[in-house]
């Protein structure tokens, strides 16, 4: 679809565009090492390595996506920013908390093999309170307000430095 630039980047398009391809056998998502009801795909977004964690439900639907893309480092240290969806008829059953808990764990376990730390960003809307909480509880509870550089909309930056 065409990215309008008055909204901000949505993550649930992402999911829509995980689950077709899914759907056509285009993507193979591997299961991950710690939580294995989680998938892993690492693919190309547009020239940039991305890590797409997914909870695919018996039926082959996908439940929930966390998707984790490098940023610009902070202080010189790696930084990925991370846009997780739940698919409307999975909403409001806690899988937002699942899938963002489960894939920094997995993120965390398969780059401390390469790297001491890193950092994860979240860039949410400030009108997105149901993703803030999220972001709040895995990220940091005191988020900088920004604009977000892609809409140019007031957004929250939640910044997490982590040990691996």
């Amino acid at each position: 679809g065409t990215k309008r630039m008055t909204q901000m980047t949505d993550p649930h398009d992402g999911l829509v565009s995980f689950q077709e391809a899914l759907k056509a056998g285009e993507i193979k998502p591997r299961p991950c090492e710690k939580h294995k009801d989680l998938t892993l795909l690492l693919d190309d977004a547009n020239g940039t390595s991305r890590l797409t964690y997914s909870l695919i439900g018996d039926d082959g639907s996908v439940k929930a996506l966390a998707m984790y893309c490098p940023v610009d480092p902070i202080d010189g240290v790696v930084c990925f920013g991370v846009g997780y969806a739940v698919a409307e008829q999975y909403r409001k059953q806690g899988l937002s908390y699942e899938i963002v808990e489960k894939s920094i764990d997995e993120l965390v376990l398969g780059f401390g093999r390469h790297m001491p730390h890193l950092y994860i960003e979240a860039v949410i809307g400030v009108d997105n309170h149901a993703s803030q909480k999220v972001a709040a509880k895995y990220l940091c509870n005191d988020p900088v307000r920004i604009i977000d550089e892609v809409s140019g909309l007031p957004a929250l930056q939640y910044v997490s430095y982590r040990k691996c």
